[in-house]
């Protein structure tokens, strides 16, 4: 049986309203050589009955039940699942670009390891806020990397803008962090890059991130919030300088002191919505910059 060339795996939980449209979206567009693998984890709504109700309308179609873990105990288990030569993450509140698929299955004749695309932000009243990258090749992760540091702003962070090569994947023996709540995507991210060849930016939009109220997750309150965000930092810092080869001293300076003036500035703003934070979290930012060298400006 020929290899599938691209496994789209949707972890899902107690996502009854939404799963639906994500459903959709990705089945109404995906080609019989490529798979799809939704994982619940665990659901209590209405989302395991949903879910039955697709089963056996296609060859291409897998659900998976786990138990409770986590998003990242269910990526895992879709991870475990895939058999495609290339592996891509959706959320199930989210939406695959109509079209996305057609448009992008093409870049992977070039055989790269890693594919970034842009990502469409629809706020609730439907403002849409595109995040693209410029269309590149870059021959080698080190290349990659050198760019990274000067631009800043090619979308690393999150899983569901991405086609990663499984082989890459595999040979490290790389999953998601099931212990870590906040970062793992990032820190996934990162541990990839280490054994990374090839990387493509496209200007595609292959997701469409849907605001579906005022109260998302990635605005709850978070302990120790500003202590969590530098140790993110660290991990970026220690990937792209032990990666990069044809980047100064001066540019790394500026790169590091520039990703720290932005976890400043994000941990302040996050004061108006969770007040709780800021005594803990002005503390650990002077505690922070009070031990770092007194010649590092950071932009403040």
């Amino acid at each position: 049986m020929k290899t599938p060339l691209l496994s789209i795996i949707i972890p899902t939980y107690n996502c009854e309203a939404y799963l639906s449209e994500c459903l959709d979206s990705v089945l109404s567009q995906l080609p019989k050589d490529c798979e799809l693998i939704v994982v619940d984890d665990g659901s209590e709504d209405g989302t395991k009955k949903l879910l039955a109700s697709r089963e056996g309308i296609q060859p291409n179609l897998h659900i998976l039940y786990n138990r409770h873990c986590g998003a990242s105990g269910a990526r895992n288990a879709g991870l475990n699942a895939a058999k495609a030569e290339y592996v891509a993450f959706v959320d199930c509140d989210d939406c695959l670009k109509e079209g996305f698929l057609e448009q992008s299955l093409t870049l992977t004749a070039g055989r790269a390891d890693l594919y970034i695309f842009g990502i469409e932000r629809i706020l609730l009243d439907g403002t849409k806020l595109p995040q693209l990258v410029e269309d590149n090749e870059y021959p080698d992760v080190s290349a990659f990397a050198d760019d990274y540091i000067r631009k800043r702003r090619l979308l690393i962070y999150s899983n569901c803008n991405k086609f990663y090569r499984r082989s890459v994947i595999e040979k490290q023996n790389l999953r998601f962090d099931e212990q870590t709540a906040f970062g793992e995507d990032r820190l996934f991210n990162y541990h990839f890059l280490d054994g990374c060849g090839a990387v493509v930016t496209s200007s595609l939009i292959m997701l469409n991130y849907l605001q579906r109220s005022l109260n998302s997750m990635s605005s709850r309150h978070i302990p120790g919030y500003f202590d969590l965000v530098m140790g993110l930092h660290q991990a970026k810092m220690d990937c792209f300088f032990r990666l990069s080869a044809g980047t100064t001293d001066g540019e790394r300076r500026d790169f590091e002191n520039y990703d720290i003036s932005r976890e400043i500035e994000k941990t302040i703003s996050r004061f108006s919505e969770h007040p709780e934070e800021g005594a803990e979290n002005l503390a650990a930012i002077r505690r922070f910059l009070t031990e770092k060298d007194s010649d590092i400006s950071y932009g403040l």
